[in-house]
This record gives C-alpha cells, sequence and structure tokens, in this order.
C-alpha cells in the first residue's frame, strides 16, 4: 500500500539548523556548476545527510530550466551582496516547501504588511492549529514539536537576513533593489507562468503592496526586461528576450 504523501514535511526545522547561510549558498552555486567540488561539513554524518537531503528539497528543486537558470546565476553573480541572495533563497524555500509558505504567507508577510514589529513563537503555535484544522492529517506532531518548527522558523529568517532578536524576533524591512526586483518577475513567471499578472502568488512575498508592484512595474528602467499589456482589470507582464 503507497504511503500517504505528506504535505508538510519537517524540512523546516532541519534547515533551521543550518549553522551558516553563506556556506550553504557556496554550496547550492557547486551543486549547480558540475565544474566545482561540492562540500559542507557538519558535526555529524547523519546530520550532514539531513541537511543536504532538505538543501536539495527546499532550494535545488526546480519547476524548468528556465527557473533553474535564474537562480544559479541570481546566486553566482558577484553583482549582487550576500543579503540579496539571502532573499533569493527565501524565495526558493517559499516555492519548494508548502510548510515554510504558509506560514510565511499567513502570519509573517501579514505581519509585514501591517507595518508590524515584532513576531511571536507562540502566535505561529496558534497558526498551526489553524492549519490542522485546515488540512485533516497533517501536523499531527508533538506539541514539542510544533514549538521547535515555530522557534526554527524564525530562526531561519534571522538568518535570512528578515528578522534580528532572540526569543521574540524583530522584523528587518529588506531593501528590495532594482537588481532583486528583476530576479523576482523572473522568478515569479517561470515558476507560475500561468499567472503573468500583479496576481502572481510569488509578488505576495514582494514586499510591496499590489498598487506599488504595479507602479514599479511599469517604471521605464525595467523596458528592457519586460512589456506590459491590459488584461482585462489586470496586467500582463511578458518578458523581453534579452
Amino acid at each position: 500500500m503507497d504511503k500517504k504523501k505528506v504535505l508538510f514535511n519537517s524540512d523546516t526545522n532541519i534547515l533551521g539548523g543550518v549553522p551558516d547561510y553563506a556556506s550553504m549558498i557556496q554550496y547550492a552555486i557547486a551543486s549547480l556548476d558540475k565544474t566545482k567540488e561540492t562540500d559542507f561539513s557538519f558535526r555529524t554524518e547523519n546530520a550532514g545527510k539531513r541537511f543536504i537531503a532538505a538543501i536539495n528539497r527546499c532550494i535545488l528543486s526546480f519547476k524548468n530550466k528556465e527557473h533553474k537558470m535564474i537562480v544559479f546565476d541570481a546566486l553566482s553573480t558577484d553583482e549582487l551582496r550576500i543579503d540579496q541572495k539571502l532573499i533569493v533563497i527565501f524565495w526558493q524555500m517559499i516555492i519548494n516547501n508548502d510548510l515554510f509558505a504558509k506560514i510565511s504567507e499567513n502570519y509573517y508577510m501579514k505581519s509585514v504588511y501591517a507595518g508590524r514589529l515584532s513576531l511571536h513563537p507562540e502566535e505561529i503555535m496558534s497558526y498551526f492549529y489553524e492549519l490542522r484544522n485546515e488540512y485533516p492529517g497533517e501536523l499531527t506532531w508533538s506539541e514539542a514539536t510544533l514549538k521547535l518548527t515555530a522557534s526554527k522558523y524564525l530562526t531561519i529568517l534571522k538568518k535570512l537576513g528578515l528578522a534580528e532578536g532572540s526569543q521574540t524576533k524583530e522584523i528587518k524591512y529588506p531593501n528590495i533593489g532594482d537588481e532583486l526586483f528583476v530576479i523576482m518577475v523572473k522568478l515569479a513567471l517561470s515558476v507560475y507562468p500561468n499567472e503573468p499578472t500583479e496576481n502572481n502568488p510569488l509578488f505576495l512575498y514582494s514586499f510591496s503592496d499590489t498598487a506599488s508592484l504595479i507602479n514599479r512595474l511599469k517604471s521605464i528602467k525595467f523596458t528592457p526586461y519586460w512589456t506590459l499589456t491590459q488584461l482585462g482589470n489586470n496586467i500582463k507582464i511578458v518578458l523581453n528576450n534579452i
């Protein structure tokens, strides 16, 4: 009998324990570039296997060749700082991990758009109970594991440069510069090609409200990268071949 597929896995816990995200990016680059050696050391062999498996699922998984090339180019270029590359990692984890995406959509981004200053693990715990009701049979973990997951989620945000502090985390609002904005739009259209509008799911994580996003998409500086047309009440984004 086939084992029931689990929608929400424990990769958030595992990636929260990765000690060095800069080294993780170097591992990701080497994994995508077959001419380089991959080397990512951990305290124990078992820990290393768990970390590598989670990284492969959450960061080194791609919907298509275009998606893979966009991520590789972003992580390997010298034109992006490490803090900017960590935002790309954030988007990859959104795309590839359902639990991380759910918490980010319904807790973290709602807090960001509400202008909140702090994040609390107890609030994430409360959201887990909502998810249990919404998805019966999921998150049937112990209270201790749920609590750890809430804590590790906030730890990931801290390591990604999106929060700071110890138990209670203070929100750090990132600057999505022009280079990152172009990467995000390309990612959004490669991963969700059927949503070439301002309603593309990845745009929720742009740290811009819809009106600001549309105004930025219309900026003349981005005309080399995409063309905008009207699609009913929405705008349609078409990438240029450059």
